[in-house]
């Protein structure tokens, strides 16, 4: 798959990986990135990489709404088929992958921050210039750090 392609798809998984979600949650998408897949204790090239994207949820959700978040996501996920591989309940968090073998995971950060990423690949390995192409500049807070805190208040998710 070209890195455009990957680019798609990833928009595409993380659309269906969020979608039984009501009401909605605002979100911005961060930047795309490759990792080229290495093995062996030599750590050499298999030739490919893996397209990754994170989904940050800008819609502040209350603590005592993980489980339902979580809930709401997991029946989501097995109604298109996802087979859930992992499920962390201290930090929450919960790993799938699709019937076309591509990863998705929600991830719930100590500050609040939810993050939705999809992986999908294999894409071509470049080395010498961004495969997505130049992006703007993603926001960041005073301190310099990626803005991935939620602000966004919602009557049912927030409180």
């Amino acid at each position: 798959m070209t890195p455009e392609q990957a680019v798609h798809a990833l928009d595409a998984l993380l659309d269906e990986a969020m979608s039984a979600i009501r009401p909605p949650l605002r979100y911005r998408d961060g930047r795309p990135w490759s990792t080229e897949r290495t093995a062996g204790p030599d750590d050499h090239s298999l030739g490919y990489a893996t397209a990754t994207r994170d989904r940050y949820v800008m819609t502040k959700v209350a603590p005592s709404k993980y489980g339902a978040l979580l809930g709401i996501t997991e029946r989501g996920w097995q109604a298109r088929g996802y087979r859930i591989t992992a499920v962390n309940p201290r930090q929450p968090a919960m790993f799938a992958s699709t019937p076309a073998g591509y990863g998705v995971c929600l991830l719930v950060g100590a500050a609040g921050n939810i993050t939705f990423q999809a992986a999908v690949g294999p894409v071509p390995v470049i080395r010498d210039r961004d495969p997505f192409g130049t992006h703007a500049p993603e926001p960041t807070l005073p301190d310099g750090r990626p803005d991935i805190l939620p602000r966004y208040e919602d009557p049912f998710w927030s409180h």
